[in-house]
């Protein structure tokens, strides 16, 4: 019996550590709003800690990690520049919808493939705002359907525990695609793998 305590508690420690570091890592002062242009004065962030955490307590601690994986790789592109020196070029004009917005993609077509890379995401998504600065709030990966199934692979692509959507040519792309979005740098009160995010304007 106090095995079995010890086991419950340490495991309890464990899951709820990566929610703290995770949390953290959302509220830290590398912020959400930091400015395409380092030479413009960072604007108030937005502490996010509270809009997150309960959707955190819900998320397995292996795709907690993962996100904050991918927050480590995608910091940098915070500035477009860095983001269009590493391939990243515009692939739409700012998107929405009445359920909200996914803001403006910027696509690494040298990377739309059939390979599945849970921190290289082949979209960038970046909101404009009031400045005229693109912001970066989240990111898409796209996978090319026909090449993944070739592989073959025993079932559609996940990250962490979230399965992909499935978009069929011709929209939104010309090419049937496994998908997800993941808004890991604005707030999705809808969720943060849900496609259209609320908080995300194109005026």
């Amino acid at each position: 019996m106090k095995n079995y305590f010890q086991n419950s508690f340490g495991s309890l420690l464990l899951i709820f550590s990566v929610i703290f570091s995770f949390t953290s890592c959302i509220s830290d002062e590398s912020n959400l709003d930091l400015p395409s242009d380092p030479n413009v004065g960072v604007e108030q962030a937005v502490d996010y800690t509270e809009a997150f955490s309960l959707e955190n307590l819900r998320m397995d601690p292996a795709t907690l990690k993962m996100l904050a994986d991918l927050r480590g790789a995608t910091a940098k592109y915070h500035d477009i520049e860095v983001a269009m020196a590493d391939g990243y070029a515009q692939g739409s004009p700012c998107v929405s919808s009445p359920d909200g917005g996914m803001g403006y993609h910027f696509v690494n077509f040298a990377i739309v493939d059939g390979i599945y890379d849970p921190s290289m995401p082949e979209a960038l998504l970046y909101e404009m705002n009031k400045n005229g600065q693109m912001k970066l709030v989240g990111v898409e990966f796209i996978i090319v359907k026909e090449a993944w199934d070739i592989i073959p692979h025993t079932m559609i692509p996940y990250f962490g525990m979230q399965e992909f959507d499935v978009a069929f040519a011709p929209e939104p792309l010309p090419f049937d695609n496994y998908q997800l979005h993941a808004w890991i740098w604005k707030n999705n009160p809808s969720g943060i793998f849900t496609k259209f995010n609320p908080n995300v304007m194109c005026n």
